[in-house]
């Protein structure tokens, strides 16, 4: 049985009273829709389609040219900060010090210790230089009067027709001579001159060949009784002439190139730093058959020793003794930082030695070629 729910409020309902009216509210009349004004509307939301695109379209036209400005303008600004920046570097070492200071990061990373650089990198490109008096010297039998260190600075070119140039010490290849003595009053009085060996040869690990060498250049260094043959520092230019056999020069060979490349220099001495690792490549007291390493630490920098000549020092603790003179001190990098000069001897003083800055080096280097018209091909 269904709910009749229309029948129960029938029920509930009171009695409907007769003629009770009704009342409802009337629907609005509607008007005739006007042609004239629907055209007005739809022309005017035409118009402003059209306006609004035109504002579109100008906005991106003009992006479009502002942005062709701004690259226009953003090349040739480009090229003059190039062309500044490129000004500003010219005759300039930065590039230099960020590529060596990239160099010694990734050294540190691959974790190569210097000593390891200086063996495998720097040691064959160190010469051991023998000195003798007589320029007619017979190397095979005669004993010579002085020993020493250098290292190549430049390389042949390709024809091999270049002859090879490598830096020492002046004091290294030149010795005090005897010219006069005299008494004066209760005492002797000698008086020294510089000379300079007649008989220069220097031998390279790996490599059987004994190699002549002969004096580009040379500074000053000062002695008892001795005065500074010039301003420069004390270091000497050396170009190898070729083989020398006995007391003769055989043939004009020059050392390899590939076995034996020549070092880079520092720029200058802003990448030398107290307490960095140094090592020192050399020759000291001619022992063994090969060069000799020593490893230290830079104690002082931009030192001057007017006892030594001109120029600038790097002091070191790393061992220095006879024959050292002339070697390169390289950093991390193998680049050489230094020429080792010599130490402080006595009995109160230990682990003073030093070097002669790679900024000394450069200038007698330029001094050099500008004093004998030539050119050297640094590396």
């Amino acid at each position: 049985m269904s709910d009749d729910f229309n029948n129960f409020f029938d029920d509930q309902r009171p009695e409907e009273q007769p003629n009770t009216p009704i009342y409802h509210t009337p629907e609005p009349r509607r008007p005739k829709a006007n042609v004239a004004v629907i055209v007005s509307i739809v022309f005017g939301i035409v118009m402003c389609l059209v306006v609004i695109v035109n504002v579109l379209v100008l906005a991106t036209l003009k992006q479009s040219i502002a942005d062709q400005y701004a690259e226009s303008l953003t090349e040739n600004m480009k090229e003059q900060y190039s062309q500044a920046i490129n000004d500003a570097l010219e005759n300039s070492d930065i590039v230099d010090n960020i590529v060596d200071q990239a160099s010694a990061n990734a050294a540190i990373v691959l974790e190569n210790s210097i000593g390891t650089i200086a063996n495998q990198q720097v040691a064959p490109s160190v010469a051991r230089l023998y000195m003798y008096t007589s320029s007619t010297a017979n190397i095979s039998n005669e004993a010579y009067a002085g020993l020493a260190s250098g290292f190549l600075i430049t390389d042949t070119d390709e024809a091999g027709t270049l002859q090879r140039y490598l830096v020492t010490n002046a004091h290294c290849v030149r010795y005090e001579s005897a010219t006069s003595t005299r008494i004066d009053f209760w005492r002797t009085q000698t008086t020294y001159s510089w000379a300079s060996y007649g008989t220069i040869v220097c031998i390279f690990e790996g490599d059987n060949n004994v190699y002549r060498l002969e004096i580009v250049a040379y500074g000053a260094y000062t002695g008892d009784y001795l005065a500074a043959e010039n301003d420069q520092p004390d270091l000497a230019l050396l170009r190898i002439v070729g083989v020398q056999q006995q007391a003769t020069v055989v043939n004009t060979n020059q050392p390899s190139n590939e076995e034996h490349p020549s070092l880079k220099i520092a720029y200058n001495d802003s990448v030398v730093e107290r307490g960095m690792d140094v090592a020192l490549v050399g020759n000291p007291q001619g022992m063994g058959d090969g060069n000799s390493i020593a490893i230290g630490v830079v104690s002082q920098t931009g030192i001057t020793i007017s006892s030594w000549g001109s120029g600038k020092f790097v002091m070191t603790d790393a061992a220095i003794n006879g024959g050292n003179s002339g070697g390169p001190m390289v950093n991390g990098l193998g680049t050489v930082v230094g020429v080792v000069e010599s130490k402080i001897v006595s009995e109160k003083i230990e682990n003073m030695g030093f070097a002669l800055s790679a900024g000394t080096l450069h200038d007698f280097l330029g001094w050099a070629e500008t004093e004998n018209s030539i050119t050297l091909n640094l590396v």
